[in-house]
């Protein structure tokens, strides 16, 4: 957060309203396991809103099969100190060997697309 203002009104409690100001975000290439996967993301002040996950076909990729949308800290999570975002083994549990494209959406309205590629335990991702 780069600054608050107060709102204050007749009645109730002052508003605490935060200004966030942010670079777009950017990821990077990575490898790992289904059991020890981060995305290198360098977050520029931004911060993660939801990630979807889809096949080739359109069809929704891992857990909760009838939405694309991912669940947030159950299957991904973003670690803003290691500037990574973590995809855990409950997700890969779900997810058929191939390459999956994920849609990383941040809270200032930008939208990154990641492919990861699943083969086994092994996972790579990038960028394109």
């Amino acid at each position: 957060m780069n600054a608050t203002i107060e709102a204050r009104f007749s009645q109730g409690a002052p508003w605490q309203i935060g200004i966030i100001t942010s670079d777009p975000p950017t990821q990077a290439a990575a490898t790992g396991t289904t059991s020890s996967f981060s995305i290198p993301t360098q977050f520029r002040g931004d911060q993660l809103a939801t990630m979807e996950a889809k096949y080739a076909d359109g069809s929704p990729a891992g857990p909760a099969n009838w939405t694309s949308y991912k669940e947030f800290w159950a299957t991904f999570q973003p670690d803003y100190a290691a500037n990574t975002i973590i995809l855990k083994p409950e997700f890969f549990a779900e997810v058929n060997d191939g390459r999956v494209t994920l849609t990383f959406h941040f809270w200032s309205g930008t939208k990154i697309t990641y492919y990861i590629t699943k083969s086994g335990a092994n996972v790579t991702g990038s960028t394109t």
